[in-house]
């Protein structure tokens, strides 16, 4: 063991006891995984830039500290599919209304649906308008051991996708077996289990109209197990400035320096794209004569916490409470909006990134990118995205199964997985308020919305400490 590697062993350990103590002085939720964000970017760019890329004790230490990484993102993993399974039971089994479901999931889908294809076309055009060719971030990444490793194991997904049709993806996302499907073992899983819990709530809401006795011990059942499964959320939470910390570091000290220096102009296109569609949230919400800084401030948090996290199925209990206490949405819209974000219509993941894929696979290929060409690109876009899963490294599933049904080469995909986890933060912040933005418009829509709440500057405060103190 060297004295390098315990000397970045303390180091890191210091910077978790000192997130300990932002902690006890009682730093709110968002500074603390913004610190930890920021922490392990400068410590893994320090440590590469001192000690080289690729050093022995460097792999070691990351070695050591994947555990707490990985472990946090495992961990994540774990919860998702209890989570929209009890979260998607409950929100339809205590609608109230008989043709409140009705009006409430078309709504929600829609716009789900309609901003993706919208995040699309900015894709599209950020490509455009920053120049950014294809075949020179080809020839200058080049290839190396670590690219070709991932572009094997994408071409071993891309094969297999090839294989099933889109009849096959649309059969596939309803469960024939409901243990398998628990196990989130497929790509389709999350919309299984949306689809099964959908199902499952709407049957015990029609008992509940006619014996609502014979169904009470189980509704009953299902609300407390509602609350376990949030209990459980909240502790592993508490865990994500420590996993962010470590997720960043790891990824800095990690990935050549040099080579991601050449894919900055991809980085600031991305971001740009991102920033174009959270405006065009704003605005939407502008146009139904809402207050757009309301929408910004509210959500502001949520979207801090899924920056960081990048995670959206983990933003799941915080979008609800923020939607029903601090924006004064119903429950049902609430908890719809919530879960059907996570896995339908991500306006980051499964519309910006596998759009801007799109195109520079084109530009590899020399396939003519013409009108049809991108007609074809947002419908497949808009299919596709049904059953993304909402936790990091969606995107690249997601880009992988557009460009598999439009007959692109993945090879840009694998090279730029080694930055996608910077970006994968914006878009998954943006996936959490195209979220939001479905639950607003659909309350809206639907006169189900307390606008007075809405409104309110210090109604029922931000509850980010109180879901993850």
């Amino acid at each position: 063991m060297s004295i390098t590697f315990i000397a970045l062993s303390i180091m890191f350990f210091g910077f978790y006891a000192v997130l300990s103590k932002f902690k006890k002085q009682k730093k709110t939720f968002n500074f603390r995984v913004l610190s930890a964000l920021v922490g392990g970017l400068l410590f893994g760019g320090v440590i590469q830039i001192t000690l080289g890329f690729g050093n022995e004790a460097v792999n070691g230490f990351a070695e050591l500290i994947s555990v707490f990484g990985k472990g946090y993102i495992k961990l994540l993993q774990m919860i998702v599919i209890p989570l929209v399974f009890v979260a998607m039971i409950s929100s339809i089994m205590n609608v109230e209304g008989g043709g409140a479901l009705s009006r409430i999931a078309p709504k929600v889908i829609g716009v789900l649906i309609v901003t993706c294809g919208i995040s699309a076309l900015i894709g599209v055009a950020a490509i455009y308008i920053f120049g950014i060719d294809a075949n020179a971030l080809v020839s200058t990444v080049g290839s190396s051991a670590a690219m070709d490793a991932r572009g094997a194991n994408l071409a071993s997904t891309q094969e297999s996708m090839a294989n099933n049709g889109l009849a096959s993806l649309a059969l596939s996302i309803i469960p024939s077996n409901i243990f398998d499907m628990l196990t989130g073992s497929e790509r389709t899983s999350t919309l299984s289990t949306v689809l099964f819990g959908m199902f499952l709530g709407y049957c015990i809401l029609q008992v509940r109209t006619r014996r609502p006795e014979k169904v009470q011990s189980f509704v009953d059942f299902i609300n407390a197990a509602k609350e376990v499964v949030l209990s459980m959320v909240r502790e592993i939470l508490k865990l994500t400035p420590y996993g962010v910390f470590a997720l960043m570091t790891t990824f800095m000290m990690t990935n050549d320096l040099f080579a991601l220096a050449e894919m900055g102009r991809f980085l600031v296109a991305s971001y740009a794209a991102i920033f174009v569609m959270y405006a065009i949230h704003i605005g939407m919400v502008a146009f139904t004569g809402l207050s757009p800084m309301q929408f910004v401030k509210k959500t502001w948090p949520v979207l801090v916490f899924g920056f960081g996290s990048r995670s959206s199925m983990a933003a799941i209990p915080l979008n609800v409470e923020t939607q029903t206490q601090r924006m004064g949405i119903d429950e049902e819209t609430a908890n719809m909006s919530a879960t059907f974000g996570t896995s339908i219509g991500q306006n980051g993941c499964a519309g910006i990134y596998p759009a801007m894929l799109a195109i520079m696979s084109a530009q590899v290929m020399g396939i003519p990118v013409d009108f049809a060409f991108i007609a074809q690109l947002v419908a497949v876009i808009a299919i596709a995205s049904f059953g993304i899963a909402g936790v990091g490294g969606g995107a690249t599933f997601a880009a992988v199964a557009v460009l598999t049904i439009m007959g692109l080469d993945i090879t840009v995909v694998a090279i730029l997985v080694s930055i996608e986890a910077l970006i994968d933060m914006a878009r998954t912040a943006l996936n959490i308020s195209g979220s939001m933005l479905s639950g607003v418009l659909t309350a809206k829509k639907n006169g189900t919305m307390d606008e007075e709440a809405y409104n309110a500057e210090h109604a029922n405060p931000s509850s980010d400490s109180e879901v993850v103190a």
